[in-house]
């Protein structure tokens, strides 16, 4: 006699096919959301520590750098300028601390920002770069990227993600 309990192993094979094709499906989907998320965070980090930085030059009457790979590869920093070129300037500084310095930012797995020059705000808020000002940095994963444009104001715009 046949039980009316339970399913049949055909059943559970047609149950496990269904959801073999939808991970098959649903997973790449997902893992490239992913990508594209880490991609746009670290773009608005970058932003916002650029906004912090011309917040606390213009409301601390000082001037501020944001300076990228420092001190590693991917990693950046928001630091003081003292005035002193012995420690503004000093190839550690990126190892060191000074009253308004930050902390250090760091990129996502897989995400970079390739090298970015090094962008100072005055106590006006009006940034210059040891390159050209408008500044681009492009943020990339491994297959999609983000680039973010500064003006000499700090006005940032991202691209048309």
């Amino acid at each position: 006699m046949r039980s009316t309990q339970g399913f049949t192993m055909f059943e559970l094979l047609v149950a496990m096919a269904l959801i073999a094709i939808l991970s098959g499906i649903g997973i790449p989907t997902l893992m490239e959301a992913n990508r594209r998320n880490q991609v746009w965070t670290a773009s608005e980090l970058i932003g916002s520590q650029i906004r912090q930085a011309r917040l606390k030059a213009i409301s601390r009457n000082m001037s501020f750098r944001v300076r990228f790979n420092c001190p590693e590869d991917n990693q950046f920093r928001l630091l003081q300028v003292t005035g002193d070129t012995a420690i503004d300037n000093a190839v550690d500084r990126c190892s060191t601390y000074q009253t308004y310095d930050s902390g250090v930012m760091a990129m996502p797995a897989g995400v970079t920002f390739g090298e970015p020059d090094t962008l100072t705000v005055n106590s006006r808020g009006v940034f210059s770069s040891t390159g050209a000002i408008p500044s681009t940095i492009t943020v990339s994963g491994l297959d999609t990227s983000r680039s973010l444009t500064m003006s000499a104001t700090g006005k940032i715009t991202f691209d048309v993600y």
